[in-house]
């Protein structure tokens, strides 16, 4: 399954990395990708979206659906 988030904060390259490893770090995600522009992040595997979330908040960034 492939699942996209709408990211908002990131502002750098160091951004990106803290995001895809937060997101690699959740239960059932097998890939990740994360980009600047636009700010989303490409998530395969099947994990749960609000883990997903709370895991993009924790790093200080917003991410939706």
């Amino acid at each position: 399954m492939t699942i996209i988030l709408k990211l908002d904060g990131l502002h750098c390259g160091n951004c990106v990395k803290s995001v895809e490893k937060a997101l690699r770090e959740v239960v059932g995600v097998e890939s990740v990708s994360v980009s600047l522009e636009p700010q989303q992040a490409v998530v395969e595997g099947n994990p749960d979206p609000k883990a997903l979330i709370d895991a993009v908040d924790e790093m200080g960034f917003e991410a939706t659906l």
